[in-house]
């Protein structure tokens, strides 16, 4: 089986694999060129109440799927009943079937699908790699070979709640006073500090919190952009011929991360009700209300390579074409042109000496 082809469907012309055309509500079917059309009814978005969820848990929350974990990364790649084998998408190890294993999860109940196709990822990346200054020879051949490109959908999950927040600060109020005389007078910067406490009361809508740790967290937040507010019903017919990843971060330790989010929100809330030039935020205490949740998958493009046995990887929103990465320096491309503007800076001295 191919190693991107999940919850694959049939064509009816030729049996092929039908997969998700991105950008489109259509199935295409690679080999013939036959297309379905994706059912769009019943879009309308509900959240799920969080502790209403976390009370029958254990109850009736979970189904469960089959994963394979990468050895060497640790990613949770779900997989169908037709895989024989695979290389992990973010680090290029091999899986096969023995590693395969039944997990309980959460199945999303949402999923923004590509809109950017891969001959279109392809292109994006060929010109992020011609822009990049000592790029080795070889990393465009890598970036854009076929076998490091996979599309994979991500779990995420969303936040909505309502916060109230009491707290206890200081205010600072910045004045100036005249200190020395003569040459020695000079103006100083003094603050006035007073007491004061209050209330500040904030409305969250889908607060984002990825659910793997396999992807890296500095590139995931270059590439931010996705619009959680478009997405559709989880249809399985978005998913074929994409790898979909299982959560790593489950819904309990998401909220926690969440409620860090949040409280740097509060506190700069807090910070513009205290007011005056300074603040002091001495305490606050933060009650959430009508919290709701969503579990998303959002798509990104993540190419993978080595190079003098480092691995480097580069992620691509599969809704926008942003990129991030990390890429290889060549040593020699550095060196050359280290030479060359010593050369020119040698033949430019030469010639002002020749002139004087």
């Amino acid at each position: 089986m191919d190693a991107t082809v999940t919850n694959a469907y049939k064509c009816d012309g030729c049996g092929a694999p039908l997969v998700y055309k991105p950008g489109t509500t259509l199935l295409i079917c690679e080999h013939c060129g036959s297309t379905q059309a994706i059912d769009q009814s019943s879009q309308r978005v509900e959240e799920s109440d969080f502790n209403a969820y976390i009370r029958n848990f254990e109850k009736d929350n979970f189904t469960t799927t089959k994963v394979v974990t990468c050895a060497n990364c640790k990613a949770t790649p779900t997989v169908d009943e037709n895989l024989k084998s695979m290389s992990c998408p973010y680090c290029g190890s091999p899986l096969i079937e023995e590693n395969v294993h039944q997990e309980r999860y959460i199945k999303p109940g949402y999923v923004s699908p590509f809109r950017v196709s891969k001959d279109q990822i392809n292109g994006l990346l060929g010109k992020w790699v011609n822009s990049l200054w000592f790029a080795p020879n070889k990393l465009r051949k890598a970036v854009l070979s076929p076998l490091s490109l996979h599309g994979i959908y991500i779990p995420f999950w969303t936040f909505d709640a309502l916060t109230k927040t009491d707290y206890t600060g200081e205010r600072g109020d910045v004045y100036y006073v005249t200190v020395g005389s003569g040459d020695k007078k000079r103006q100083e910067r003094r603050v006035k500090w007073m007491y004061t406490s209050g209330t500040v009361r904030n409305e969250y809508d889908d607060v984002l919190i990825n659910g793997t740790n396999t992807l890296e967290h500095s590139l995931i937040t270059k590439i931010e952009g996705w619009d959680t507010h478009n997405i559709l019903k989880i249809n399985d017919s978005y998913l074929s011929g994409f790898i979909t990843e299982k959560y790593q971060v489950d819904l309990k330790q998401a909220f926690v991360l969440a409620k860090q989010k949040i409280n740097t929100y509060e506190r700069n809330s807090v910070e513009r009700d205290i007011g005056g030039d300074e603040q002091r935020v001495n305490s606050m205490n933060t009650q959430y209300f009508n919290v709701t949740f969503k579990h998303v998958l959002l798509p990104i493009y993540v190419s993978a390579f080595r190079y003098k046995n480092k691995l480097y990887s580069f992620y691509v929103n599969g809704a926008t074409g942003r990129i991030a990465g990390k890429r290889p320096y060549s040593a020699i491309k550095i060196i050359l042109t280290i030479l060359f503007v010593l050369a020119i800076v040698v033949i430019i001295m030469t010639y002002a000496n020749g002139l004087e």
